[in-house]
């Protein structure tokens, strides 16, 4: 925006912004701000602008684009040959964890690293489909891949699901953990197991299911 602006009794009109001697040498320029009207939540998390003549910090996931926050990190032993899936332990994310819009990834991986005939890990992905009919009460995984040691086969999917993996995700952030294993493939579920979980939350505009 422009002003009009009088200097040692010259007016000047439509001036944008002035340039002026620094006491030390070069020059500073200062522009009218006075007409901007972004807020913090408009601008990208962490940098910074100047509105209406105040600085302001940004809180925003900047307009279109998100990252993966590692929000809890731990480890969980797992030693099982039922064939029969049920919780291996869970993990509390806290309460803060849990939002409608957001995507949960799960990475798991055993500390032992790849051993023929072990399990090794899997990841998971768990969004809140529930929202979908109307409910924000619980994350789950309808879609994941499960990681394995195998001479026959590296990946499966949820379809055959079997290890250690992430299952669901409750509304206070408690994460289940599940173990199953499978005779077919007769790997080993026998190590302690590192569990990370990070959080993206949907970018600017963007929502889940809507």
């Amino acid at each position: 925006m422009a002003q009009n602006i009088t200097i040692m009794g010259a007016s000047y009109t439509d001036v944008p912004a002035v340039t002026l001697p620094k006491t030390g040498g070069g020059t500073a320029r200062f522009d009218d701000t006075s007409d901007a009207d972004a807020t913090a939540s408009d601008i990208a998390n962490g940098k910074t602008a100047y509105v209406n003549g105040s600085k302001i910090t940004g809180t925003s996931s900047g307009g279109g684009t998100s990252s993966w926050e590692l929000i809890k990190q731990t480890t969980l032993a797992v030693s099982t040959t039922s064939t029969s899936a049920a919780s291996a332990g869970t993990v509390a994310c806290g309460s803060s964890a849990f939002t409608a819009d957001d995507v949960i990834w799960v990475h798991i991986r055993g500390q032992s690293g790849k051993r023929a005939g072990y399990f090794y890990g899997s990841d998971a992905i768990l969004v809140n489909h529930q929202k979908a009919n109307g409910t924000t009460s619980t994350f789950t995984a309808p879609a994941v891949e499960y990681i394995r040691v195998s001479t026959s086969e590296t990946y499966t999917t949820a379809t055959g699901s079997y290890g250690v993996y992430a299952y669901s995700m409750s509304s206070a952030g408690t994460l289940t953990i599940r173990r199953r294993y499978n005779s077919t493939n007769t790997l080993t579920i026998d190590d302690t197991f590192d569990i990370y979980v990070y959080k993206l939350s949907m970018p600017s505009g963007l929502t889940l299911f809507e």
